[in-house]
């Protein structure tokens, strides 16, 4: 596989775990937000979504460079892409 097919499907792969992450996170805010603002949960909602969503943006950014350092992903990919995980090059 090319480099452009190598990061086509690591980028779909890593949106699919993104998506799943964020909807574990707005789960769990959400049963938290139950459990402690019993009364005043749905005025809390969009606040659990927002913070699901920058939670969610925030570890999947952290993961992805651990990802691309730890299992030397630099040369697989589309320099585009890694550039802006890889330190060197900056």
């Amino acid at each position: 596989m090319t480099k452009k097919q190598n990061t086509i499907v690591f980028l779909i792969i890593s949106t699919l775990a993104n998506i799943l992450l964020t909807l574990i996170l707005l789960i769990a805010l959400s049963l938290l937000a139950i459990a402690v603002l019993k009364d005043k949960t749905p005025a809390a909602l969009p606040v659990v979504f927002i913070a699901a969503l920058g939670l969610g943006i925030l570890i999947y950014h952290k993961v992805l460079g651990i990802i691309i350092k730890k299992w030397n992903l630099e040369d697989k990919l589309d320099p585009l892409f890694v550039r802006k995980y890889n330190k060197k090059n900056s």
